[in-house]
């Protein structure tokens, strides 16, 4: 066999065993994009029930069905934990508990006040991607009566066997980089007392004033 054969058929060997990683892995790929664009499909399902129903609901119903819906998509404990960056670390177990909670009622009294009633709104797949670290990007839009109302990208990530959301980027901003802004500035011009105060206010003041969409 002369050279150039040679090098011939180990390109050639070198494509076949291409083809063969990029064919065991494209399962895999796809089996965890898509268990991560389920979890992303099934909680805006929820937020279109609940906003049909918004008007008969009320913040309180809307805010209870909500709950478990976003308890069981968003990774809210992890999430919390990053929203206060180095401060974390600085707080007893206690403390840890007592933000977690504040967290979760904010974030879910948030999305109730937001969605609150439906006007042809629908949410639309637009792409989903593999990213760093093994987790998925899941990009939506928002539309109403077909036109884009606004986009909302999920980062999903996988712990303990479960694939929850992380973070929203909506209309290029991050959710969790502007929390995490405002969070840590509170707790260092004011302390983390101050915060707790400032998330159950916001809850209160949502449920009273609930936003319109």
């Amino acid at each position: 066999m002369g050279r150039q054969q040679i090098r011939q058929w180990q390109a050639a060997s070198r494509a076949v065993a291409f083809l063969a990683v990029i064919m065991t892995a494209a399962p895999a790929w796809a089996a965890r994009t898509g268990r991560a664009v389920s979890v992303v499909r099934q909680f805006q399902d929820t937020l279109l029930v609940v906003m049909k129903a918004g008007k008969s609901l009320g913040f309180e119903g809307r805010y209870r069905k909500l709950m478990p819906a976003v308890r069981a998509s968003h990774d809210l404990p992890y999430i919390a934990e990053l929203t206060l960056g180095p401060y974390w670390d600085k707080l007893s177990l206690a403390e840890h508990r007592a933000f977690v909670t504040e967290f979760a009622r904010l974030t879910v009294a948030t999305y109730a006040a937001q969605f609150r009633r439906y006007s042809g709104q629908a949410f639309r797949l637009t792409a989903s991607r593999a990213v760093a670290q093994g987790d998925v990007l899941v990009e939506t839009e928002l539309t109403t009566d077909g036109h884009k109302e606004a986009t909302l990208d999920y980062l999903v990530a996988q712990s303990a066997g479960r694939w929850r959301i992380v973070n929203i980027v909506a209309n290029g901003v991050s959710d969790l980089a502007l929390k995490r802004a405002q969070y840590t500035a509170i707790i260092r011009k004011k302390g983390f007392p101050v915060l707790l105060s400032i998330l159950r206010a916001k809850v209160t003041e949502l449920s009273h004033g609930a936003p319109k969409r």
